[in-house]
């Protein structure tokens, strides 16, 4: 396992860089789109959550601009997510096309539910996070114990936030990671009883040579 495990982990670490260096070159490409699928999920959401809805989103390029109804007919800048806000989408393709032991079509299947899982929690993300700025600055009320924990509950907003694409690869990929350090340990296991049957052969040519010296 020993010999096996660096060049695993070395192929892997290859893979996902070139893989990453490619996507990260079309994200300018594809920022835009998937910024616009992001808007349009989040949109019914504020919507159901506020009462009234004083939450407009409005996409430019590859940025989400938050603006907020303040009177009739009458709106103000809030809040804006730039370009890279939900980026983690493309090291997350890239951990999927370098991970071992999967053929094309799971390969694929796993990488469009990765997709749309980080797609959700970007959509939570989004929400949640504009939600919880209203409340920290008195423009939505919330309970007294909501108010008392609202740093704790921004913290572990974008800590989920960031942590999304990791857990959401490491639960996708978990059953072909074990299949591969099985596969390893079964190599390392048959270099062990090779090793031992040449040792042993080795051995018993010499006793016999010794044995057959005058």
């Amino acid at each position: 396992m020993t010999h096996g495990l660096p060049a695993r982990v070395g192929r892997f670490v290859l893979v996902f860089l070139m893989a990453l260096a490619a996507l990260a070159a079309l994200w300018s490409f594809a920022a835009p789109t998937y910024t616009r699928g992001i808007a349009a999920l989040a949109r019914p959401l504020f919507r159901l959550m506020e009462s009234p809805n004083v939450t407009v989103l409005d996409v430019q390029g590859a940025e989400t601009w938050i603006y907020r109804i303040v009177g009739e007919h009458e709106i103000a800048a809030f809040t804006w997510f730039d370009r890279y806000t939900f980026f983690a989408i493309v090291p997350l393709i890239a951990l999927f096309v370098a991970t071992p032991g999967l053929g094309w079509r799971r390969r694929i299947v796993r990488g469009l539910l990765g997709i749309g899982a980080l797609s959700v929690a970007h959509v939570c993300y989004v929400v949640a996070s504009v939600e919880l700025a209203y409340a920290a600055m008195g423009l939505r009320t919330v309970g007294p114990l909501a108010a008392r924990t609202l740093d704790g509950w921004q913290i572990a907003v974008r800590a989920l936030w960031e942590a999304a694409p990791i857990a959401i690869w490491v639960a996708l990929t978990y059953g072909a990671w074990k299949k591969v350090f099985a596969q390893l340990r079964n190599e390392e296991r048959a270099e062990g009883t090779a090793r031992a049957s040449w040792i042993g052969a080795l051995g018993a040519l010499g006793w016999k040579k010794k044995e057959g010296t005058p």
